[in-house]
């Protein structure tokens, strides 16, 4: 699953990360770039749950990881 979303050519581009670099989800969730690892999180969060409350929690986590490391 991580390497089918890091795969895609326009977030490459966006976010400037070659998803080569990242072998494994423990990488990916270390990565520098937020992006990379707010997509981590998700996979390794969500963990295939389909239960609403814990996706809310996933969002939230997620969310206020974006808020706290990324920049504008």
């Amino acid at each position: 699953m991580l390497h089918m979303v890091l795969d895609d050519k326009k977030l490459q581009e966006l976010y400037e990360y070659d998803e080569s670099e990242y072998e494994d989800l423990y990488t990916a969730m270390n990565s520098e770039n937020v992006v990379v690892a707010a997509v981590a999180r998700i996979i390794k969060d969500l963990n295939g749950s389909t239960d609403e409350s814990d996706q809310k929690k996933v969002y939230m986590t997620v969310f206020n990881y974006i808020n706290e490391n990324y920049i504008l």
